[in-house]
């Protein structure tokens, strides 16, 4: 299938969407799903919180489908906004009561990191301070601007480029570039 003829099947799924048709809100939900969970889990670390925030998320978008518009944007984009808008609401609440899961020094010897891969590298970025990693997701990640940022996360622009710059900090403290990719340090992992 051409992108032309995937671009006019979304349409139609949303289409049947906003007339409350099963079939075609249960493609939509296929389609999203692994994207939406891939961008959640940079937020949320829990996988059963995972999975309450992409119900949430999903009736969020589903109950706001009328409000999509394919000309500013693709739905993929716009639900992955719901979706981040929705974990970092939740890992707000769930601040307030605990700490994140997740947020320690890791203890990782050589041979684990010859065969680190992306999500042993993320593994180690869940571990930097919660209101840096926010930031540099959202920032680096998923686009925001520090204007969004502020108002996803209630704090103001200086506060946002201040948490990039010691997210940033933080990061080269522990990985080199090279090559493009990012390297972990050794000796800043042990």
């Amino acid at each position: 299938m051409n992108r032309e003829e995937s671009e006019s099947e979304e349409e139609r799924w949303i289409a049947g969407c906003r007339l409350g048709e099963r079939d075609a809100q249960r493609k939509i939900f296929a389609g999203l799903f692994p994207y939406l969970k891939g961008a959640v889990r940079r937020y949320i670390f829990d996988e059963d919180e995972i999975e309450d925030v992409l119900q949430e998320a999903f009736i969020r978008i589903f109950q706001s489908l009328n409000q999509f518009d394919s000309q500013k944007g693709s739905l993929r984009a716009w639900a992955a906004r719901i979706a981040i808008n929705v974990a970092i609401t939740q890992g707000k609440k769930r601040k307030r009561n605990q700490e994140l899961p997740g947020q320690k020094d890791l203890d990782l010897g050589p041979s684990v990191i010859e065969s680190m891969a992306l999500n042993d590298l993320i593994a180690i970025l869940k571990c930097m301070p919660s209101d840096q990693y926010e930031v540099l997701s959202l920032h680096i990640i998923d686009g925001y601007s520090h204007k969004e940022i502020s108002k996803i996360l209630e704090i103001n622009e200086e506060l946002s480029r201040q948490r990039l710059t010691r997210g940033r900090k933080w990061v080269m403290k522990r990985f080199k570039l090279s090559g493009g990719e990012l390297v972990p340090l050794i000796q800043t992992l042990q």
